[in-house]
């Protein structure tokens, strides 16, 4: 009999983000325009950037990958 592998997404984790001196610089500048912390912040895009990823249809996906995404 075949195991089923799989992995249990926990609740929270935690994730090292890298960012460049302009981007650094932009999300500081974003944390004090909106008074959130840089964290929060952080918090904001990843769900923006979640959200423009599910809006997406399948065919724009296919065509032009990531930059459908990005394209405003």
């Amino acid at each position: 009999m075949a195991r089923t592998k799989y992995h249990i997404t926990p609740e929270s984790g935690r994730l090292s983000v890298t960012l460049n001196k302009r981007q650094l610089k932009e999300f500081k500048k974003m944390s004090i325009e909106f008074e959130l912390s840089i964290e929060d912040m952080l918090q904001v895009a990843i769900e923006s950037f979640i959200k423009r990823y599910n809006d997406m249809s399948m065919d724009d996906m296919e065509k032009n990958g990531i930059k459908s995404i990005l394209e405003d």
